[in-house]
C-alpha cells in the first residue's frame, strides 16, 4: 500500500513540475498577434496588411524572433523583425536595412 502511495505522489509531482516547465514557454499565437499589432502601428497600416513568417527560436536560446513584411501602399513593402525575450516580451521591432 505504501509503495503505491509513493508512486502516486511521485507521478503527481512530475505532472505538476512538467506543467510548470510548459508554462514558461510563451504562446506563439500571442507573440504573432503582438508582432502584427506593433508592425501595423509602426508602419501605419491595418493589421491585414502585415504578413509574418513562422516564429523562430534564436540560435543563442535567449528569445524568439518573427520576420515579416508590411504593405505600406505607395511607400512600398516594409520588411522588419520582431524580437522577443525568452519569456515572450517584445523587446524590439527592427526595420530591415534598405
Amino acid at each position: 500500500m505504501r509503495h503505491s502511495s509513493l508512486l502516486l505522489a511521485a507521478s503527481l509531482g512530475f505532472a505538476f513540475a512538467s506543467g510548470a516547465f510548459a508554462s514558461d514557454r510563451p504562446d506563439p499565437a500571442k507573440l504573432t498577434t503582438k508582432c502584427i499589432e506593433e508592425a501595423a502601428d509602426k508602419f501605419d497600416v491595418k493589421n491585414d496588411y502585415v504578413q509574418l513568417q513562422p516564429l523562430k527560436a534564436n540560435d543563442d536560446g535567449a528569445g524568439y524572433s518573427i520576420e515579416g513584411v508590411a504593405n505600406a501602399g505607395i511607400d512600398g513593402m516594409k520588411a522588419f523583425t520582431c524580437q522577443f525575450s525568452k519569456k515572450g516580451k517584445l523587446t524590439n521591432l527592427v526595420p530591415a536595412a534598405k
